[in-house]
Parts: C-alpha cells; sequence; structure tokens
C-alpha cells in the first residue's frame, strides 16, 4: 500500500514538473513572439497557458502586454485588475496597472496607482520616472524635474534623457546656471600670476638674505 501511494505522488510529481516546464517554454516562446512583432500568436499562446494558471500574475501581465501592442486597451485594463486582485501587494503587478492607465491617458488614475506602487516600495525602478512624465504632460516641469532626480538616485534610470533635454530647454532660455565669463577667466588667471610672482620674489629674497649671512 505504501509502495503504491510512493508511485503515485512520484507520477504527480513528474506530471507537475512537466507542467511546469511546458509552462515555462510557452513562455519563452511568447516573448520571442512578441520580440518579432507577431503580437496576436504570443497573445494566443499567454492565453492558452492562462487557462491552466488563471491566478499567475506574470502571465496576465504578459496577456495585457499583448493586448496594449494590439490596441485593445480596455482589455488590458481589466486583465491588469484581475492581476491586482490576485497580488494586490506587489509593485510589479500594479506598476504594470498603472502603465496601462497610463496608455489609456488615465492619467489621474495612473498617477493613483504608481503612487500605491510607491506605498509598497518607495524605490520601485521607474516609478517616479512615470509619474515625472505625468508632470511633464501635466505643465509642471519643477515638479517632473524632482521625481526624475528621485529615480535616477534610484539606480539606473530613463530620466537622464529628460533632465537632459530639460537643461538645454533651460539654456535656450537663458535661465540655466552660466558657468564664469572668459574677461572673469582673464582676471583671475591675472591675480593668480601676481599672487605667484610675489611669493617667488619673497624666496628671492629670504635666500639672498641667508647668502649674505
Amino acid at each position: 500500500m505504501a509502495g503504491c501511494m510512493l508511485r503515485l505522488l512520484l507520477a504527480s510529481l513528474v506530471a507537475a514538473a512537466l507542467v511546469s516546464c511546458q509552462a515555462t517554454s510557452g513562455l519563452d516562446r511568447g516573448d520571442a513572439l512578441l520580440a518579432e512583432g507577431k503580437h496576436a500568436e504570443a497573445l494566443a499562446l499567454w492565453q492558452e497557458a492562462l487557462a491552466a494558471q488563471p491566478r499567475d500574475t506574470a502571465l496576465l501581465i504578459r496577456v495585457a502586454t499583448a493586448q496594449v501592442r494590439l490596441g485593445r486597451l480596455d482589455d488590458a485594463k481589466a486583465t491588469m485588475r484581475q492581476a491586482v486582485a490576485i497580488e494586490p501587494d506587489s509593485p510589479k503587478v500594479r506598476q504594470n496597472l498603472a502603465l496601462v492607465y497610463l496608455w489609456r491617458k488615465e492619467h489621474d488614475k495612473a498617477l493613483a496607482a504608481f503612487e500605491e506602487v510607491l506605498k509598497l516600495q518607495d524605490s520601485y525602478p521607474e516609478t517616479n520616472y512615470y509619474i515625472g512624465l505625468i508632470h511633464e504632460m501635466r505643465g509642471d516641469e519643477e515638479a517632473a524635474v524632482r521625481c526624475y532626480v528621485k529615480d535616477v538616485n534610484n539606480g539606473p534610470s530613463l530620466a537622464w534623457e529628460r533632465l537632459d533635454r530639460y537643461k538645454e530647454k533651460q539654456r535656450a532660455l537663458g535661465l540655466a546656471p552660466r558657468g564664469p565669463s572668459r574677461g572673469g577667466v582673464w582676471v583671475f588667471c591675472g591675480v593668480c600670476l601676481a599672487v605667484a610672482a610675489a611669493a617667488f620674489g619673497l624666496r628671492l629674497m629670504f635666500f639672498g638674505l641667508r647668502s649674505e649671512d
């Protein structure tokens, strides 16, 4: 009896491993299809996998990504809301819901969703960058820059490009801090030379007095 139970358990473990391997290969194949621009094929593959694993939030994120690429923004929104209901404490899941809102140009909802991400993890990658984009689209550049700076302080960031553009705009408007003028540089150099000459003269005088002793 014990041997029979052991064989059944082993068989179930093998079956589960096979399903896991198939799911992993399916994910990889779907990723490849999406990268090739075959969005509908990737979506079909992931939806088939989702039928067997309806609570897999990684799959739901992929499904929503394909739906966005196909312009099916209502479906993507429903998919990501389903994912949040399954895993509400995942910053990755909430960030992807926020991105769907951003695609839909629902900026208030997107901003609220990104703020929820920061409540879960205050340094989550790119969250402040996307919040900055929303502020920039609304014309609040100062708030946008503050968010971009926060994001670059967290590590590698897309916000560097936005900050560089902002600096170029400030320079074009004559608002960016400027370095010293060319005349100022020449005056500074002249002062340095005068000090050096005075120091050299004192040194000569000192050694000259010693030689006379």
